[in-house]
């Protein structure tokens, strides 16, 4: 990741205040209905809202000095200094305010109460170039940046102030161009996966149905948030793929097939069906009568074999269903895809999971971390920075959630909200057990 941000909001839900630092590998933990989902979709929303939060440009007050600096800024190539970057996070923030509720809406389907958010502490390892030239009433506006040139023609000015606008906050988390039809996005897979994967042709059946039926009533229909509508999108639009992985979705594919759902899974285009064969059986089956860990991962091999590699992937509870064995297993294609540039952001209540986050942190800076390697089956792509991760713990106080970023220590990350429920339990065990 290029870039890092604070996510600021106020008075969201049943959070009254929060601070989220973007990091590779994010992990929200802590109690149930806390509002770690509501958090994680909001981040993932401004990612991929990018016409939403665009709209109404000429009504910021910051608008005008994003112009002016364009203007003088014609025809060569021009470095983004920290204090022009500054400038257009102010701009951007304006923006945010200005779209709150629209973009509230357009996320969650509904309106929710929110207070202020914002972005802060914005910082770039490295920035890139843009140039402009003029083309008669359009503009030729490039982003040059790691010896990649993004060409765009025939822009306004409006549309180029956002794009370097959005390319400076979103980076590779989100397309360089969130106006395009077919642009690439981060896939948000929800906690419902194998709900959703067993039955999205029958929802989008249904969905003409509700729409367009004349019987339907409007008043009375549940809506989906966009996180849900986008998954199923993904799951419509399913193909077998030209199967030119790179060696890294290769590797992966392979690693979520060997280990996890020991089998192939795969699309069947002429009958536009998901078909399971497992390792042991020739014959392929349906999911429908697969296990829940098949259909709990076949949305990751499916996604990765259909050539539809996310920008980045936010998960909710990717534990699901898993036995503590299978919880280890997903943990290291967690850290595998984030080391393949590919950032992860999850919810998660799995105190398997971030202990295998906390044995590759130690395993990293470990004296004989080669020979432990070679002895445990670990590669270098399984370790984890302790720089890497970020993790917030939600909190439930009568009618709020406290968010509190939890620090790596001596023994890696110690989760209180789970620690708690295990001394809970291990007191009943005690307390239980009858004398010999």
């Amino acid at each position: 990741m290029e870039q890092r941000w604070t996510l600021h909001v106020e008075n969201f839900a049943r959070i009254k205040e929060a601070d989220i630092e973007i990091s590779p590998l994010m992990c929200f933990v802590g109690d149930n209905n806390s509002g770690k989902s509501y958090m994680m979709s909001l981040l993932w929303g401004l990612l991929v809202s990018g016409e939403v939060l665009s709209e109404n440009a000429t009504q910021a007050l910051t608008t005008k000095k994003c112009e002016e600096w364009l203007s003088n800024n014609m025809g060569e190539p021009v470095d983004l200094n920290e204090d022009i970057q500054q400038m257009y996070i102010d701009w951007f923030n304006e923006l945010i305010e200005l779209n709150k509720h629209s973009f509230i809406g357009h996320v969650f389907n509904q309106d929710i109460l929110i207070g202020k958010i914002e972005i802060r502490n914005f910082k770039r390892i490295r920035c890139f170039k843009i140039k402009i030239q003029n083309m008669s009433d359009r503009f030729e506006f490039s982003i040059i940046e790691n010896g990649y040139k993004n060409i765009f023609i025939g822009l306004d000015i409006p549309k180029i102030n956002f794009l370097i606008c959005w390319n400076l906050l979103m980076g590779n988390l989100g397309d360089f161009d969130p106006f395009r039809k077919s642009r690439v996005e981060p896939v948000y897979f929800p906690s419902s996966r194998t709900g959703l994967l067993l039955t999205y042709r029958q929802l989008a059946a249904n969905a003409i149905e509700t729409v367009y039926s004349q019987n339907s009533s409007k008043n009375s229909q549940e809506f989906l948030t966009l996180p849900y509508i986008k998954f199923l999108q993904k799951l419509n639009t399913l193909h077998q793929g030209k199967q030119l992985y790179s060696d890294e979705v290769k590797e992966l594919i392979i690693f979520l097939e060997r280990n996890l759902s020991n089998g192939n899974v795969r699309y069947l285009e002429d009958s536009q069906a998901i078909r399971y064969q497992p390792d042991d059986i020739e014959q392929d089956i349906p999911l429908s009568i697969t296990s829940a860990v098949v259909t709990e991962i076949s949305p990751f091999i499916l996604l990765l074999k259909n050539n539809m590699i996310p920008l980045m992937f936010v998960v909710d509870e990717p534990e699901a269903h898993l036995h503590p064995t299978l919880q280890k297993k997903i943990a290291q294609f967690i850290v595998r895809l984030m080391n393949y540039n590919t950032p992860v952001w999850i919810t998660t209540h799995s105190d398997t999971i971030l202990q295998h986050f906390n044995n590759m942190i130690k395993l990293k800076n470990h004296p004989d971390c080669k020979k432990l390697l070679e002895e445990f089956s670990y590669t270098q792509d399984d370790l984890l920075g302790e720089d890497e991760i970020a993790l917030y713990q939600f909190k439930r106080k009568e009618h709020e959630t406290t968010i509190e970023r939890l620090k790596s220590g001596k023994y890696g990350f110690v989760v209180p909200t789970f620690n708690d429920a295990n001394e809970k339990l291990l007191d009943e065990i005690l307390a239980f057990q009858e004398d010999d």
